[in-house]
């Protein structure tokens, strides 16, 4: 009995110096994935211009769905998301996105972003595989921030 006791104090002891240490070791990482924790979707883009950061992610909203019917009904089945930051790292939290989305065709989709999750979002039918061209413009302020990117859909 008094064995069974040591090995359980053991195991207990070992296991609270592994979870510190592991905690220890990874605070360095921490700092970084709690920028990333709140963000929506993937990133797909990041460029600095002005003195501010702009982080794009991307998601596919049908991937949430398991009804094939509401997978195939959804007129804009994708979602965009830039995230501002200033030179301090600080996100922006004021400020008017607009977004023109352009598919292989020509055919192009204008939208303005909505705040939230600090960030601008918003809708977009992105269904047809191929390269898009994003454009956003974003104004803060008295600076007007404008970026271009393509990004291929498979």
């Amino acid at each position: 009995m008094k064995n069974l006791i040591k090995l359980i104090i053991s195991v207990l002891i070992f296991s609270v110096f592994c979870t510190g240490f592991v905690f220890a070791a990874s605070s360095d990482m921490k700092m970084h994935s709690m920028m990333e924790s709140n963000k929506i979707g993937e990133l797909i883009r990041e460029s600095a211009m002005g003195g501010y950061t702009l982080s794009y992610h991307f998601m596919d909203l049908r991937d949430e769905k398991t009804n094939i019917q509401e997978k195939t009904a959804m007129d804009k089945p994708h979602h965009l998301m830039v995230y501002i930051t200033d030179k301090n790292n600080k996100p922006v939290l004021k400020g008017k996105v607009g977004f023109m989305i352009k598919n292989a065709q020509g055919i192009t989709q204008k939208a303005m972003g909505m705040f939230m999750s600090e960030g601008f979002g918003t809708t977009a039918d992105m269904k047809q595989k191929g390269v898009y061209t994003i454009s956003s413009k974003a104004i803060l302020g008295d600076k007007k921030l404008v970026d271009k990117f393509e990004y291929e859909i498979r």
